[in-house]
């Protein structure tokens, strides 16, 4: 398919998805109907004016009408037990926000790309699952420049730094209570996308594990994931053993092995302060510190029941006891390509506005700090 074909091709796709007809668009660009009918065919070149004219037209930046991806084959993995909370109508648009940030990417110059290490597909959680699972978590904390007893400061830089687009939404628990905590996407086309929810009624804490825990899904079940969803039993006996791994890695991932025993291998028995400190340290929940705590054999079987009864009594399993405060933060990474792409005259207010999730006040804010930091560069 050349050039012209696929700009043509584009031209279709967008017009028919906005529902507008041949004649609209025309006259949009000034043009009869025939020969816009011509451009969709690939048959005659669209000049730069009239793609500028609809990249507006239709909220795109100009460098959508080149791209070569095909947005089809998106699969997805829900980190819940009732796949239908995702509506289709919040789905598309949150892959849409996805298929947004790639179109941002393209127009910054950046190529697509992601920073996974290589699947290492597992279906099972044995005990030698496990413990693979085990090492791939201090591989990938040695990879992200942590260390064995690091903890993270910001996670959700830390997967944007490998080029992982971190993307929040929020949705509320459903009627039985039941509470979407996040999902993933993976195509050849669109690369990697974590979703993560952000309500109110879900902790800090939960969120960050969300993360980890999505992020294991992409490294080890990305190319069996299913299309569009697949359910997966987060919890009781019948867990699946693919949430069993992404639970390991995640623990793993945030309090690590070398770290626990660095903070209560001295001490002669962990008590609560003790969890509250780790907790608070490594940025997990009660529950997260005290499984790790128990799978280290920190704590012996009888004192983690100790433990998890207080858990239960306490309703910490619906409420997290002494809870982070400070919340994530979402779109630096979106809001640095949006700088490169706007300053390479890539992409339209309206499109930065949508990708953003800005009000046009709001852009203009970040416009005037932009034009401000040019001026300043010119002078040095």
């Amino acid at each position: 398919m050349d050039i012209r074909q696929r700009i043509g091709r584009r031209i279709r796709q967008m017009r028919e998805a906005s529902g507008q007809s041949q004649i609209q668009v025309a006259e949009a660009l000034g043009i009869t109907r025939q020969t816009l009918s011509r451009m969709e065919k690939g048959e005659v070149s669209v000049d730069s004016e009239a793609l500028f004219r609809l990249a507006t037209r239709f909220d795109r930046p100009v460098s959508y009408f080149y791209d070569e991806r095909d947005d089809q084959g998106v699969r997805l993995a829900l980190r819940a037990d009732h796949p239908q909370l995702l509506v289709p109508g919040l789905r598309n648009r949150l892959l849409d926000k996805l298929a947004a940030i790639v179109d941002l990417e393209a127009a910054a110059g950046l190529g697509m790309q992601h920073g996974l290490p290589p699947t290492e597909p597992l279906e099972k959680a044995g005990e030698r699952e496990l413990s693979i699972v085990q090492d791939v978590a201090q591989e990938e904390r040695g990879r992200l420049g942590l260390g064995p007893v690091a903890a993270f400061s910001d996670p959700v830089a830390v997967l944007e730094s490998l080029d992982i687009r971190v993307i929040p939404f929020d949705l509320a628990p459903g009627e039985d209570g039941e509470i979407l905590s996040g999902f993933s996407a993976y195509s050849e086309s669109l690369g990697a996308g974590i979703f993560i929810n952000t309500h109110a009624c879900l902790s800090i804490e939960h969120q960050i594990f969300s993360l980890m825990h999505e992020y294991a899904h992409l490294i080890f079940h990305r190319q069996t994931y299913q299309a569009p969803s697949a359910p997966y039993r987060t919890r009781g006996r019948a867990t699946s053993p693919l949430e069993k791994i992404a639970n390991a890695f995640a623990g793993h991932m945030l309090a690590p092995p070398g770290g626990l025993r660095r903070f209560v291998g001295t001490l002669g028995a962990v008590t609560l302060t003790d969890i509250f400190e780790i907790k608070r340290i490594y940025r997990a929940s009660f529950a997260a510190v005290l499984t790790r705590l128990q799978q280290d054999g920190f704590i012996g079987r009888k004192e983690a029941g100790r433990f998890w009864g207080i858990w239960k009594k306490r309703g910490w399993q619906t409420e997290e006891p002494q809870p982070l405060t400070e919340e994530l933060c979402f779109y630096r990474r979106t809001l640095r390509l949006a700088r490169r792409a706007f300053e390479r005259g890539e992409v339209t207010q309206d499109f930065l506005a949508d990708v953003l999730d800005l009000s046009r006040k709001e852009l203009a804010v970040h416009l005037r700090q932009w034009e401000e930091d040019a001026q300043a560069d010119a002078v040095q």
